[in-house]
């Protein structure tokens, strides 16, 4: 990246969350929710989320056979001005692997590469070769290989560039108000129905709405 790339400006950068980059790749306004209002709120997948993770988030390192297996490794880019913690990082000789735990199904080419391509780019400044990483998915039991290519690199300094803009612009941005909203944790905080900037006019929020059908 050139140009209008911060990292080439030689200051000091305002750090980036490595779990930026996935909010960020899922919906703008839940990263702007999260990272500046700091809004946050739980939900089943979350908590199942923090339960899959209760392994990997106790600091540990084994050793097996030339293997070296750190968990809940901190890492960082000053150049690209990330920080984050890798949920299992394997190191053999000079490669390092970056493993990320995720609770549900995995989706090729989804948000969480952005964040394992922020992981890689942090090991990569650190002086190790990174050629692959992978996404684990707890509701698979089973590991899925994500290439450490040019391409997820760039899109990782492309939000970075972009996630940071956002955390210094002080209005929130619109609701996708599309299906990734029904899963949301922050659905409620965020109301996409009256976020969404398809409303005309000042919405009634005095007047109540009817009541749904319910089938208890």
């Amino acid at each position: 990246m050139t140009g209008d790339d911060p990292a080439d400006s030689g200051i000091d950068l305002r750090e980036v969350p490595l779990s930026a980059l996935e909010h960020y790749a899922y919906c703008h306004r839940q990263t702007a929710l999260i990272h500046v209002e700091g809004v946050w709120s739980e939900s089943v997948d979350t908590v199942r989320g923090d339960l899959s993770h209760t392994t990997v988030d106790l600091p540990g390192l084994q050793r097996r056979r030339g293997l070296t297996v750190i968990r809940s490794l901190p890492v960082w880019s000053q150049t690209h001005g990330l920080r984050g913690i890798c949920d299992v990082v394997e190191f053999e000789g000079s490669t390092a692997t970056p493993v990320e735990y995720k609770v549900g199904r995995h989706k090729a080419g989804g948000p969480a590469e952005l964040q394992l391509g922020g992981q890689a780019l942090c090991l990569l400044e650190a002086g190790f070769d990174v050629p692959t990483g992978y996404i684990y998915s707890v509701a698979e039991r089973r590991r899925h290989a994500v290439p450490i290519d040019a391409d997820l690199l760039d899109r990782v300094t492309t939000a970075a560039i972009a996630v940071r803009r956002l955390m210094d612009t002080p209005a929130l941005p619109t609701a996708r108000n599309d299906a990734r909203c029904r899963k949301c944790s922050l659905r409620e905080d965020c109301l996409p129905e009256l976020t969404d900037g398809r409303r005309q006019g000042t919405p009634n929020l005095f007047t109540p709405r009817p009541l749904g059908q319910w089938r208890d």
